[in-house]
């Protein structure tokens, strides 16, 4: 009498067709989680160089106002600069749809969310001290810290806070927290003004 089944060669063979089969798939299944780590770090360092170049540029615009008042502190930064919004229904510009003006930006880090936040205001805003809704500039972030530079004549000086007015320049340093510890970002922007 002859018996079903399979024989011990043939278990054999189909346990090496499905390790090699197993191998190629770990292998695949690695090659995307490495690059997707990978991609992550580059998206992160995209959002700094972002964060970066806008803040300059706010920066650069800002001016000295008795209005609206350069105001900082080591996490977060307050001044009068050019922002672009929506042009009133009824005035000249209103075909424009987007205009510039006098107006206020405000840059923080926000420890609850690990985010840095930008918010503006345009001029009656920026007077009525409100702001407009927060916007996520760096989404995953350790830490943010302003430093203000005053070169004046008497006594220059680096501060963690602006209560000296406009200062020359702002050091920015943002950390941001990854796999293989943290990276540490500095730029130093110097204000036009306030030289």
């Amino acid at each position: 009498m002859r018996r079903r089944g399979f024989t011990f060669i043939e278990i054999m063979l189909v346990t090496a067709i499905f390790a090699t089969i197993a191998g190629a798939v770990f292998t695949c299944l690695s090659n995307g989680i490495r690059l997707w780590d990978r991609g992550r770090q580059l998206m992160a360092q995209e959002d700094v160089l972002v964060f970066f170049d806008r803040f300059a540029a706010d920066l650069r615009n800002t001016f000295a106002y008795s209005k609206i008042p350069f105001s900082g502190e080591a996490y977060a930064l307050e001044f009068p600069t050019m922002v672009w919004t929506p042009a009133d229904r009824v005035s000249v510009r209103a075909p424009e749809g987007v205009v510039d003006q006098i107006g206020k930006v405000r840059y923080a880090y926000d420890p609850g969310r690990g985010t840095v936040v930008r918010a503006q205001a345009n001029y009656a805003q920026a007077l009525g001290e409100a702001w407009g809704p927060d916007e996520v500039i760096v989404p995953a972030a350790g830490a943010l810290r302003f430093h203000y530079f005053y070169a004046g004549s008497r006594d220059p000086h680096m501060s963690a806070d602006a209560s000296d007015g406009l200062p020359s320049g702002v050091e920015v340093e943002l950390v941001i927290p990854g796999r293989r510890g943290e990276k540490v970002f500095r730029r130093y922007i110097a204000v036009p003004e306030g030289v």
